[in-house]
């Protein structure tokens, strides 16, 4: 998995939980392209229209990513926030809650923050 982003946060050292957000852009070995955020430690990811459509094969990229967020960035959780409009919706909710993700039942505040009723938000403890 080639690292794009995330980058240090000025101010940060090596082995400190980021202070701030951290936007990311991940590339897999299957050349996905997986984008998010890390806030208060907890990794964000957007499944939007640009990655349902590239068929692509989720299980090696999203180990990963799950491995980069508990080994380098020290997150606590993860959400994955979908978008309503994809036609499969219910089957990528059904193979992420196979992987350990739940419903949030209250989507509209993920991590302090707001969250446009656009998106489909499903937890994780890491």
């Amino acid at each position: 998995m080639k690292v794009a982003y995330p980058r240090r946060v000025k101010g940060q050292t090596r082995g400190q939980p980021p202070a701030d957000t951290v936007f990311f852009k991940l590339v897999d070995i299957e050349e996905n392209i997986w984008m998010g955020a890390v806030v208060d430690r907890t990794l964000l990811i957007y499944f939007d229209k640009s990655m349902a459509d590239s068929n692509m094969e989720l299980k090696a990229g999203l180990v990963a990513l799950l491995d980069l967020a508990t080994e380098c960035l020290d997150c606590e959780r993860a959400v994955i926030c979908i978008d309503k409009q994809l036609m499969n919706l219910p089957m990528l909710i059904r193979n992420f809650y196979w992987v350990g993700f739940v419903l949030l039942k209250s989507p509209s505040n993920v991590n302090g923050g707001s969250l446009s009723d656009a998106w489909v938000a499903m937890d994780m403890d890491l």
